[in-house]
């Protein structure tokens, strides 16, 4: 039996061949001749390229987008800024002059308060009449050791000893009335007056009412300069007045306002 044999079939090999023509005069002709592999990894390799730069596009498109939506917010942030930094000036400036107008309504109040202040130390003074009206007035001493006051005269004066002591003769239906605001400090009876009244006025100051009528205060009342501590009667026109000044008595006339 004879064995058939088949022809072999020929493999042909693919050569690729890129000529390169130059648009020169001399019409120079290159020609790059290529395998069928080289020929598919340059078709590979220009796809890979191709894809890269596709995809380097598609990034940098979206960057792009991205950095202008990042800039709009940014603008939009700047914008809200500036309105917020707007509102925020005039609120500065608005606290500023709501500041000055406090500060001087401050320092206007400070120098009330402070001539207040002077006022009321003035007015804790003793320095004003003790009676409403006029009267006549007598200087003399109280000595603790005597009965009776001692009244001051050309010759006596040198030898006289007590406690200065101003004497008033005042008119039936006047008042006597506090010299000084201050605090009662007592109410007591009183061997040559009958009644006593002592005002403290918290200067080191005391004040001594001295009378036969009836107390119209209390201990440990607040008095003005001017309210009545005694009304005058028929049966009660003298009036003793003494001062003290840190717990020593000093002469009223000294300190009081004589009137006529």
């Amino acid at each position: 039996m004879s064995k058939v044999i088949k022809p072999r079939k020929h493999r042909h090999k693919r050569h690729y061949t890129f000529m390169i023509i130059s648009g020169d005069s001399d019409g120079t002709t290159k020609r790059l001749h290529l395998n069928h592999f080289k020929t598919q990894l340059l078709a590979y390799t220009a796809f890979l390229l191709f894809l890269v730069i596709i995809c380097y596009i598609i990034y940098s498109t979206m960057t792009i987008n991205t950095l202008q939506k990042i800039e709009l917010e940014q603008k939009a942030q700047i914008e809200a800024l500036s309105e917020e930094n707007s509102t925020l000036f005039a609120s500065k400036e608005k606290l500023e002059t709501e500041n000055e107008q406090l500060s001087a309504a401050i320092n206007k109040r400070i120098e009330d308060e402070q001539v207040s202040v002077e006022e009321a130390e003035a007015l804790a003074v003793p320095s004003g009449f003790p009676l409403t009206g006029t009267a006549s007035m007598t200087y003399a001493v109280d000595d603790a050791t005597e009965t009776t006051i001692t009244e001051i005269t050309e010759d006596n004066k040198d030898e006289a000893k007590g406690n200065p002591i101003v004497v008033f003769t005042a008119a039936e239906g006047s008042s006597i009335i506090a010299s000084g605001t201050g605090t009662v400090l007592s109410v007591t009876t009183d061997a040559k007056f009958g009644n006593l009244v002592s005002i403290d006025h918290g200067n080191g100051y005391i004040t001594i009412y001295r009378n036969s009528g009836d107390p119209l205060v209390s201990e440990g009342s607040q008095i003005d300069r001017g309210d009545i501590i005694f009304v005058v009667g028929d049966k009660n026109t003298s009036l003793g007045f003494q001062i003290q000044k840190d717990e020593k008595y000093i002469d009223p006339e000294e300190l009081i306002e004589i009137k006529g």
